[in-house]
């Protein structure tokens, strides 16, 4: 009996020892291999070269549309004063150059470290109609993120948020607008901040959310960093995690750059 413990204590002392060799062989793959350290975008980004061929090249709205859209920005100035002049113009996303990703703290299982994950996707259409000091109730004004497409440079954590999203039942997160406050009378080439509000449409529940939108221009191109934050049970998504060793925590950041033209 004396000695069926011995070696039965023995045998629990090696598989414990192997536990803990293993969760450190583990955190230390994840600290060197895994881990990142992103931060959220501080700015709308700038208007490069490549924004401005792309708004070029993609195809540009009809002629009755474009003639709609210019008789409704040069109609008589009956606005009141200081109305924004965008009134009446509708800007469309700049598709393969606008991105959405998120923003997920991460945490090693019973160690305090943490990591900020990026996961991020261009797969991003939409459009903004203006009114004279806001958005245009008359018109939609949506954006609609694929999120079949986000990667983030480590496929075990995408297989994990791709699951936790069911991407497969729910491929797409929609946005849908309802008001912009504090619009300026102009953009200029410095961030102006306003607050976006609107129905979040995520993992087949809606919520409403408010967006801090900063808005820049360049020509006739904006740049606009959309930000929110929200709870993964806010939209019931289950909190993915990596092989059970890796969490993440309740809050996750979204961000949208837009970019986007007149048409």
């Amino acid at each position: 009996m004396f000695l069926f413990s011995f070696l039965f204590g023995k045998l629990i002392g090696r598989i414990v020892s192997l536990s803990v060799v293993l969760l450190v062989v583990a955190g230390a793959g994840w600290y060197f291999f895994i881990r990142e350290d992103n931060e959220a975008q501080k700015e709308a980004a700038p208007i490069t070269d490549a924004v401005r061929a792309a708004a070029s090249a993609s195809p540009v709205p009809s002629a009755s549309a474009a003639a709609s859209s210019t008789a409704a920005a040069t109609a008589p100035a009956a606005a009141p004063q200081g109305a924004s002049s965008l009134a009446g113009t509708r800007y469309s996303i700049i598709e393969g150059q606008s991105l959405a990703w998120y923003l997920a703290p991460e945490k090693l299982a019973r160690l305090p470290t943490s990591s900020v994950a990026k996961g991020t996707t261009s797969d991003v259409k939409g459009q903004f109609n203006f009114s004279a000091t806001g958005l245009d109730p008359a018109k939609p004004t949506t954006f609609v993120v694929g999120l079949k497409a986000l990667v983030s440079g480590e496929s075990r954590r995408d297989d994990r948020a791709q699951g936790a999203l069911e991407t497969s039942k729910f491929p797409s997160a929609t946005f849908t607008a309802k008001t912009l406050t504090g619009m300026p009378k102009e953009f200029t080439a410095t961030d102006s901040v306003m607050q976006l509000a609107g129905t979040l449409d995520l993992h087949g529940i809606k919520q409403d959310v408010v967006w801090e939108l900063k808005v820049k221009k360049d020509g006739d191109i904006l740049s606009g960093l959309g930000t929110v934050k929200f709870k993964y049970s806010d939209f019931e998504i289950k909190k993915p995690d990596i092989g059970g060793f890796v969490t993440v925590e309740e809050e996750v950041t979204l961000q949208i750059q837009l970019f986007a033209k007149p048409g």
